[in-house]
């Protein structure tokens, strides 16, 4: 009996081996050419293994691409994860930090950012096990944002009350139902800032153009945050 769960597990061991050896082909043939250019034929030639063997571990190339594309999402949010763990600045502090690394990220893996957010033809999977991109990074940045000082109530309003509805929503599915609607509002007008401007950045668009493109991030993450603090309307005139 030892002897069979010795073997069995030195059989675990080498599977397991053999899918990290899947991945890394996988991802650098991804890295190099864009996720268009993977298929089993692809993969098992620069692996020097058969198709055959391949598919005892992927059934399809859906398969495999479903499976990096949730491994892709787990990277990029570690990544953003890593930015702010143990890092004690201010909480606006650590939200640059945090789109700073989404950046980074996307800059070191084009082709990997471009197959998790660009759109999927050619065979990839509609959706990557139901998952939603970047929950627990989306989840992280909620926290820092409720971490500002002198965050608004929790009842207070994006100023849209069916918007509010849809925020509250928005906030269970990250597994933080006590956010204030602002807050999630700042979250999501944060993200989308940030991706706008990183997938214009990979398209060259700013190449040889006189553009701080950290700086512009920064500013339009520092003008989000403003989201959560109205400036306060100027009362009645009061006679001269």
């Amino acid at each position: 009996m030892i002897e069979e769960q010795q073997v069995m597990s030195r059989r675990e061991r080498l599977r397991a081996q053999t899918l990290q050896e899947i991945e890394d082909a996988s991802f650098a043939i991804i890295d190099a050419d864009g996720a268009h250019a993977l298929s089993i034929a692809a993969l098992a030639r620069s692996m020097a293994m058969s198709a055959p063997a391949t598919y005892r571990y992927f059934p399809s190339r859906d398969a495999l691409l479903t499976h990096l594309i949730n491994r892709s999402y787990q990277q990029l949010a570690a990544a953003m994860a890593e930015a702010v763990q143990g890092n004690r600045r201010t909480p606006r502090a650590r939200v640059r930090l945090l789109v700073a690394a989404y950046r980074d990220w996307a800059l070191r893996h084009r082709h990997r950012y471009g197959m998790l957010f660009g759109q999927r033809t050619g065979g990839l999977p509609d959706d990557a096990d139901g998952q939603t991109p970047l929950d627990p990074a989306m989840a992280l940045l909620v926290d820092l944002l409720t971490a500002v000082p002198d965050h608004p109530a929790a009842d207070a309003s994006s100023g849209d009350r069916t918007l509010d509805t849809q925020l509250r929503t928005w906030a269970r599915v990250q597994q933080r139902p006590d956010t204030p609607p602002r807050a999630a509002r700042t979250a999501i007008v944060i993200w989308t800032r940030v991706h706008g401007i990183v997938s214009l950045e990979l398209t060259g668009i700013f190449d040889g153009q006189a553009v701080e493109v950290q700086r512009l991030i920064d500013l339009e993450v520092d003008d989000a945050v403003r989201l959560l603090y109205p400036a306060p309307q100027a009362g009645p005139s009061v006679g001269l």
